[in-house]
């Protein structure tokens, strides 16, 4: 099964998940995220299931 997705931002796919998508143009994914019910933030991002203090573990240990 082939399906079209983007990602949340520009950066590593292991800890920002895609997420479905139909939109091909900046205002088609403006258009999506107005009308979502979803935040994309805590649903795709992988640091967020391992634990609340993740991001800021990678932060500590040099990763951005």
């Amino acid at each position: 099964i082939t399906k079209t997705v983007r990602y949340r931002t520009v950066g590593d796919m292991s800890c920002t998940g895609a997420v479905e998508s139909n939109a091909y143009t900046v205002s088609d994914v403006v258009v999506e995220v107005a009308a979502s019910t979803l935040t994309e933030r805590g649903a795709t991002r992988a640091d967020d299931r391992i634990s609340e203090a993740a991001m800021e573990d990678r932060k500590k240990d040099g990763y951005f």
